[in-house]
């Protein structure tokens, strides 16, 4: 076995481990603030739980029209594209280490039979959209918040929002000048992602919709367990939560990077630690029956 083979088997042992960690240190916590966690579950507010429920669905109705106006090949609204969405939300959500995000294109192949290159530009231009859009709600976030934050953190998280929106026209010239430097092989390949940033009206459209859902459905999330946040703290919330989702250790069921983001922005937004990790897994918890239910809705629909 080669050098480079090994190197890459450690990489991803170590992955595997720090997920299975992950997994092992929260449901410790959640032993360990049992208590505290089963009183606040008992006390959930079920009308919001259910707003943020349909919230929730509301983003992967969103995200199926997305992928129905990004694919270039037919992709019929319903069912394919919202059960492929489903089942792609499920994946990502379920599976550590961001593995589940890679399942796109053989989702779309057996339900749709796309082509593997077409899904592979389907998932990468729906992150880009994702980062694009995130950009802009960071900027909301810091103007829209009414929690007393330093000007320079004010300032420094709209600065990332900004630098995150444009973050296609980035792209779209990184790809340009690649494809015209490189040979003529390796160039027409770049050319063939041209279209992950070309961005149109109506994809903009659809992935701030996806994320005001999301935002809406944090919102509720947390008002459910009995965490007084407002809306503009809910923005705080979601684009403090990008990073943490992008880092590749994530544990299974989003283990981890759930409670990390949900702690770190409840402490800037003034909420002592131990009572955020409190609404962290209790918020965690209702999460994870919103996610199992995109597996009940692919299980029932058919072509």
């Amino acid at each position: 076995m080669s050098l480079d083979q090994l190197n890459f088997l450690s990489r991803k042992n170590l992955s595997v481990f720090a997920s299975f960690l992950l997994a092992g240190i929260i449901a410790a916590i959640s032993m360990i603030k049992s208590d505290s966690l089963i009183e606040s579950l008992r006390n959930i507010n079920i009308l919001w739980a259910v707003a943020g429920l349909g919230c929730y669905w509301v983003n992967y109705l969103f995200r199926a029209m997305r992928f129905c106006s990004i694919s270039e090949a037919p992709l019929r609204f319903w069912p394919d594209a919202v059960r492929a969405t489903c089942l792609h939300g499920l994946a990502t959500y379920m599976l550590p280490f961001r593995a589940g995000d890679l399942t796109l294109p053989a989702i779309l192949k057996s339900i749709n039979n796309t082509s593997w290159t077409e899904g592979g530009k389907i998932l990468i231009k729906s992150r880009i959209l994702d980062v694009s859009s995130i950009g802009s709600l960071m900027i909301c976030a810091a103007v829209l918040t009414q929690t007393q934050i330093s000007f320079p953190l004010r300032m420094g998280w709209m600065g990332i929002g900004i630098a995150l929106m444009i973050s296609p026209l980035i792209i779209s010239w990184l790809i340009s000048s690649g494809a015209k430097k490189s040979s003529s092989a390796f160039g027409k390949f770049l050319l063939q992602f041209q279209m992950v940033s070309d961005i149109n009206r109506q994809e903009m459209i659809q992935s701030l919709g996806i994320w005001i859902a999301i935002s809406g459905c944090l919102f509720c999330s947390a008002r459910a367990v009995g965490l007084p946040l407002g809306l503009g703290d809910a923005l705080f919330l979601i684009s403090v939560q990008l990073p943490f989702q992008l880092i590749p250790i994530q544990g299974f069921a989003n283990t981890g990077n759930h409670e990390g983001s949900w702690v770190a922005a409840l402490v800037i937004l003034g909420i002592p630690a131990e009572s955020g990790l409190v609404f962290a897994l209790a918020s965690h918890a209702l999460l994870f029956v919103y996610v199992v239910s995109l597996g009940l809705m692919s299980m029932f629909m058919r072509r």
